[in-house]
């Protein structure tokens, strides 16, 4: 499965989500918010077709969370982790492609990473001008990035930070 592709928007992500955050709420009692974020939390808005998903505990809580997430079958990442996000991955199975990949960012909703993941998202679905921007963008770095994360990550940053001083403002 390769990993820094652009893909449609699909109308089947929102309902993906949501049977994940029912797995993971069903699961995990500390959850004070979980929210579908990244492109497939905006309609319309292509991108690599992974589900992510900001979950926000108590930041007392993370540590036990994370563990939780583990016997969920995530697998923690700590290389792509910070001190007050946690990252995570798993795949499962998928009705439109054979499996498909979710990321969990678990930390607490004071954290300024919280209000960024939010914020993106809400400016994006608000603004269709600029979700069309950020796509054409997006198709672009994976097509320049030829599979690495590091130069993907590079070439979307400058409409990220645009994008983000919007919203705070």
């Amino acid at each position: 499965m390769k990993k820094y592709v652009f893909k449609p928007y699909s109308n089947n992500f929102p309902k993906l989500f949501s049977l994940e955050k029912t797995r993971i709420s069903g699961s995990i009692k500390e959850c004070l918010d979980i929210q579908h974020v990244g492109s497939t939390a905006v309609p319309t808005l292509g991108g690599k077709g992974i589900i992510d998903i900001a979950l926000a505990v108590k930041k007392q809580n993370m540590e036990s969370v994370s563990k939780q997430l583990q016997e969920l079958g995530y697998e923690f990442r700590p290389t792509f982790s910070t001190h007050d996000r946690y990252y995570f991955i798993i795949y499962l199975p998928d009705p439109e492609e054979e499996i498909r990949r979710y990321h969990v960012h678990l930390t607490y909703p004071e954290n300024n990473e919280w209000k960024e993941f939010i914020g993106f998202r809400d400016y994006l679905r608000t603004h269709p001008e600029e979700a069309k921007k950020y796509a054409e963008i997006k198709q672009k770095a994976a097509l320049e990035a030829n599979h690495d994360g590091e130069k993907y990550r590079k070439l979307k940053e400058p409409i990220f930070k645009m994008i983000n001083s919007k919203f705070k403002s």
